[in-house]
């Protein structure tokens, strides 16, 4: 007598919809990490600028400002106009923070000019920022800046 081998059973529908559920799982997961890699904004420190020692304040801190350029990877697809989201920008942030992480906040949406070769101008009022060759030119008063905003 030959002995067969027992026929075996096709996988139950219970094992195709884990695996569906798994793959589905995997897909979403997937999607979220892109969606974070792609909006999540990279900031690099572009210029520091600390206040000259003859300009005193009132909370007797030395103030630094900080230019950051922030770049959002979603700004390259060219998926949204909205500028707030998306674009590419800079951000100036004066304070007692050397690194530039707590402070005055500024946004830049400089456009035809590089915001990295501006010149910072402490006086005893506040802080004047000027970007070559163009001449804008920013002013942030004291008040704005001393005792730790």
């Amino acid at each position: 007598m030959t002995e067969t081998a027992a026929p075996t059973a096709p996988p139950t529908p219970d094992g195709r919809r884990r695996t569906s559920r798994f793959v589905a799982l995997g897909v979403a997961g997937a999607v979220i990490a892109l969606g974070l890699f792609l909006c999540w904004p990279r900031v690099s420190t572009i210029k520091t600028s600390t206040q000259a020692p003859s300009v005193k304040y009132s909370d007797g801190s030395t103030h630094t400002a900080v230019l950051k350029r922030v770049r959002a990877p979603i700004a390259a697809l060219g998926l949204t106009d909205t500028v707030a989201f998306a674009a590419n920008h800079y951000e100036i942030y004066l304070g007692r923070d050397p690194g530039g992480d707590y402070g005055h906040h500024l946004r830049l949406d400089a456009t035809g000019m590089d915001p990295s070769d501006m010149t910072v101008e402490w006086t005893a009022e506040g802080a004047w920022f000027t970007f070559p060759p163009t001449g804008h030119r920013i002013f942030v008063p004291a008040d704005s800046f001393v005792g730790g905003r």
